[in-house]
């Protein structure tokens, strides 16, 4: 893979990672359906492993390791129909869905707080 390439997965994965994943971790916890992702896990992984090294070589080391977490995530996406019978037996589960709740309340709060972040200021 070219780093142009790997640039351009990059970037789509930049803007699928937040918000796509978290919602996503929210709904079907640590096994999520791999159909979900903009790219397969070894494309991504490569693509984001090569983009990383750049950043890293030029001394960029936050970026660096906000890449390498990211790849981290990808251990979470699985094979659809395994996720989907997880999340079946999680939906279930009282005590279960009551945690789902809790990772969408946050997620919402973590949501609108970089929204307003985003918005230009004024005044």
């Amino acid at each position: 893979m070219t780093i142009d390439e790997a640039n351009k997965i990059f970037k789509t994965w930049g803007q699928w990672y937040w918000p796509c994943h978290f919602i996503l971790h929210a709904i079907f916890l640590s096994k999520i359906p791999e159909s979900f992702l903009p790219y397969a896990t070894d494309i991504l992984e490569e693509a984001l492993n090569i983009v990383a090294k750049q950043y890293y070589d030029n001394g960029d080391l936050k970026t660096y390791r906000d890449i390498q977490g990211s790849i981290a995530s990808l251990i979470a996406y699985t094979n659809d129909e395994e996720a989907l019978q997880q999340a079946s037996e999680s939906l279930s589960n009282s005590k279960m869905r009551e945690v789902m709740l809790t990772y969408i309340r946050n997620y919402q709060k973590d949501w609108t707080s970089w929204l307003k972040e985003q918005s230009p200021k004024t005044g």
